[in-house]
């Protein structure tokens, strides 16, 4: 492996998901598709799927790709909690975590608690969802 490329998030709500992400995390919009054939139904192991996706990248080159399908198969919601198996978290660095804190809580962004201090005391950290039901980790370096 040389790098990871990207992280893939399935949205049911695209507009919700492009706020969070554009607007209070500052990814801005670098290709937006709409596919659909043979190639992405044999990957996705769905017959007709349709799907768009939208690529957002950070001032540091991060990636983060959204999914909204249009026809999937539906499923019973998963619940997630930061303690589910597999995938629960994306965690970013910010700045100043008390500021970006209550900026969030005032645009109605659910946390599990107020920024806290590290075991090893190098960190402020706190978890937030996301409008995909995933968790975003928010870490001040201190």
């Amino acid at each position: 492996m040389t790098v990871i490329r990207h992280t893939g998030i399935v949205t049911r709500n695209i507009k919700k998901s492009l706020w969070f992400w554009t607007k209070l995390l500052d990814f801005k919009i670098k290709k937006q598709l709409i596919e659909s054939g043979n190639t992405i139904d044999s990957v996705l192991g769905y017959k007709n799927v349709k799907v768009k996706t939208l690529k957002l990248k950070d001032k540091q080159k991060n990636l983060i790709e959204l999914l909204y399908f249009y026809n999937s198969p539906r499923k019973k919601k998963n619940e997630l909690y930061p303690y589910s198996p597999g995938i629960t978290h994306i965690s970013v660095t910010v700045k100043n975590l008390e500021k970006t804190f209550t900026y969030f809580k005032k645009k109605k962004i659910k946390f599990n608690s107020k920024p806290r201090l590290s075991a090893d005391k190098k960190v402020l950290m706190t978890y937030c969802k996301t409008p995909e039901g995933c968790f975003l980790e928010m870490v001040q370096e201190l």
